[in-house]
This record gives C-alpha cells, sequence and structure tokens, in this order.
C-alpha cells in the first residue's frame, strides 16, 4: 500500500494538510484528500505534485 503526507505549497511541518493519505482526487477546482480512517480534506485549489516514491505530496491551494 502506498501512503502519501500531503503538504501545502512545499514539503515542510507547517504546512501539513493530512498524513497516510489513501486517495487524491481533483474536481472541480478542488483537491480532494482521503486517510486511512476514511477523514476527509478539501483544499480549493490544484495538485502540484505527487512523488509516490517519497510519499509526498503538494497541492497548492487558490486564493
Amino acid at each position: 500500500m502506498c501512503l502519501a503526507t500531503a503538504y501545502k505549497t512545499q514539503a515542510a511541518e507547517e504546512n501539513l494538510l493530512m498524513r497516510n493519505v489513501q486517495r487524491i482526487e481533483c474536481h472541480d477546482g478542488q483537491v480532494f484528500l482521503t486517510d486511512l480512517m476514511d477523514r476527509q480534506v478539501v483544499i480549493e485549489g490544484e495538485l502540484v505534485m505527487a512523488d509516490l516514491v517519497e510519499n509526498v505530496v503538494i497541492v497548492r491551494e487558490r486564493g
């Protein structure tokens, strides 16, 4: 199983959005992050990068 940690703008602890992300969906200008416990975070913005080797996802907020 491949799990990721999602950050806004850059991979830094102060930019943490969610750990153990199992699913990422993008539509209508929103990024939906879902973790192992089926908790969901919705960000207005776009997916910038997903590094599945390092398990890092970067999201840019719109605004």
